[in-house]
């Protein structure tokens, strides 16, 4: 048995398979299957877990890959709605990192158009005295079909974010502008936040960006191998485990 303290994950070694046990869950929630026969098991980090066995003497080390629940029910997204690979990305819009993987993200998927589909999740952080606000407008824009260019306004202007550039962003978009003050109030969208906030917290989030491709977190040192990632999911054939229902 091992444990990965940060996750509340215990691995239960068996003949055939590594269990995968929340403490927080109380249940098995994944397990490996495993190739051989081994005694042994140490956590490593990084998603990595040591096997070994003394008779005969043998040692492997594998890699893991936890699928988280996300729910992606009536998120903005872009890409075919039955897309192979789907990206979460938990963001804010006042996070200049969120900025620069956004950009990243949209260059990435323009190599894999009919294969991927990018879905945000709204993660205001306690820090950013705007970016709830600016999650809030970019839904009522999105209201008028107009979330994406919104949402990519205000990560360009994530430095200089406040009431008038939303005002000015939405007014460049030809956005209604009583409707959108109406709809930057909607109870609807404030659900949603809220619900973005607790599925991110549910799963680890702790700060933004934080990425996932078809459930499985994207490491920050893994990021820059986005396109290897997608390809493999394509290969695996997986859509992961997102809810959208």
């Amino acid at each position: 048995m091992a444990a990965d303290p940060d996750e509340d994950i215990v691995f239960l070694l068996t003949q055939t398979a590594v269990l995968l046990y929340s403490l927080e869950e109380k249940g098995v929630i994944e397990q490996i299957p495993l190739v051989g026969s081994y005694t042994h098991i140490a956590f490593l980090g990084n998603d990595r877990l040591a096997l070994s066995d003394d008779d005969p003497s043998q040692m492997s080390i594998i890699h893991y890959d936890r699928i988280y629940d996300i729910d992606i029910t009536g998120r903005a997204f872009v890409g075919p709605a039955d897309a192979k690979a789907t990206i979460v990305v938990f963001s804010d819009y006042q996070c200049p990192y969120c900025a620069r993987l956004e950009r990243y993200i949209e260059q990435v998927m323009a190599s894999f158009p009919d294969e991927v589909k990018l879905v945000v999740k709204h993660f205001p952080l306690t820090g950013h005295p705007f970016s709830r606000k600016g999650a809030m407008a970019a839904l009522a824009a999105g209201k008028q079909g107009k979330f994406w260019e919104f949402h990519r306004q205000l990560l360009e202007n994530h430095d200089d974010l406040n009431e008038q550039k939303a005002l000015d962003v939405a007014g460049k978009l030809g956005l209604d502008m009583d409707r959108f003050a109406k709809d930057r109030k909607s109870a609807e969208s404030r659900l949603l936040i809220e619900k973005d906030l607790e599925n991110g917290r549910a799963i680890g989030v702790t700060g933004t960006p934080t990425a996932f491709i078809n459930g499985k977190q994207i490491r920050n040192q893994e990021l820059g191998k986005l396109p290897e990632l997608i390809f493999r999911e394509l290969a695996d054939g997986n859509n992961g485990k997102d809810k959208d229902k």
